[in-house]
């Protein structure tokens, strides 16, 4: 296959002459599309590719994620070359999959044949014709009175001693759990953390107020994290929480619900790392620490000491 091959004069005949030139032995060669061996172009190798060029704009945990996703797949399909899979063999597995996955499979093959599409390996994406189905989210809320109280009660016992720091900082500063990590760290009066919902790899830090309250239960001496792996950190959240539907992304509801009552919405946007929808608090808006310390000494956090909890 050849490139586009063009000739231009304001002469017929010379424009003519120019074209056939292009077209000798010597000269057709050089428009000449080139074509990759089709053996190095399986959807592995592709896959393996686009992962590279994706690295360093996502985030690494939305990165494993994906290359979990990919494993998980028949062999026999990452294996074949992808100009020959169709979009029948996609929907296949696609039908066989929960909602969740169906809809984080249907982003990754979208993302491993637009690449293919534009590094010239194939001409047409199969994907296009399967329907994107953005999964149900299961709504978290935010803890009541009685759940607070057993937080508190149950988080002191020795079998939870490995997330207790991690938890704690949850409850008084709204932190998604993936954001407490060894960048969490204080800084005079504020918690200073990664903001882990970035788009594209942008790297953002939030700084969060220290409520009076966390004094009294968080030790800064020690490493602000969960000492433990994530896998056993989710074991140990659902054991803490009860077993029911609440989870520890329930702290981050039960925060924000919680400043809200005391102080406005856009200042809790800032403490979450949320990007409001106006530009007033997201661009034009540099509160002072003074301010912003000021409004959370306002936030009156519910908790509870052993002494209360006994006789609640």
């Amino acid at each position: 296959m050849y490139d586009n091959i063009s000739a231009s004069s304001t002469d017929l005949a010379e424009a003519k002459r120019k074209f056939l030139e292009k077209t000798t032995p010597n000269e057709i060669e050089k428009y000449q599309v080139k074509r990759r061996d089709k053996n190095n172009n399986s959807l592995e190798n592709v896959f393996e590719e686009w992962y590279q060029y994706k690295q360093g704009t996502i985030t690494e945990i939305t990165l494993k994620k994906t290359r979990s996703h990919f494993i998980s797949l028949p062999e026999s399909l990452r294996q074949q070359a992808i100009s020959t899979i169709r979009t029948g063999d996609l929907d296949k597995i696609m039908k066989e999959v929960k909602p969740r996955k169906y809809e984080e499979l249907r982003t990754l093959f979208n993302g491993i044949f637009k690449y293919a599409i534009a590094s010239g390996i194939i001409q047409h994406n199969p994907v296009s014709l399967i329907k994107f189905k953005r999964a149900e989210r299961q709504p978290r809320n935010a803890f009541s009175e009685k759940e607070i109280e057993l937080f508190f009660k149950r988080i002191t016992l020795l079998e939870f001693e490995l997330i207790k720091q991690g938890a704690y900082l949850l409850y008084f500063f709204g932190l998604r759990p993936c954001e407490v990590d060894e960048e969490t760290h204080i800084e005079g009066d504020f918690l200073i953390t990664r903001n882990r919902k970035r788009k594209n790899g942008k790297i953002e830090y939030k700084k969060i107020p220290v409520p009076k309250e966390a004094q009294i239960f968080i030790d800064w001496n020690k490493p602000l994290v969960f000492n433990c792996t994530r896998i056993t950190r989710d074991r140990l959240f659902k054991k803490l929480l009860g077993n029911n539907d609440k989870t520890a992304y329930c702290f981050r509801h039960t925060f924000c619900t919680t400043c809200q009552q005391y102080v406005r919405q856009d200042i809790v946007d800032i403490w979450m790392g949320d990007s409001a929808q106006r530009l007033i608090g997201k661009v034009y808006t540099h509160f002072p620490d003074k301010f912003m310390k000021e409004q959370m000494d306002l936030v009156k956090f519910k908790r509870f000491n052993s002494l209360q909890i006994n006789n609640f």
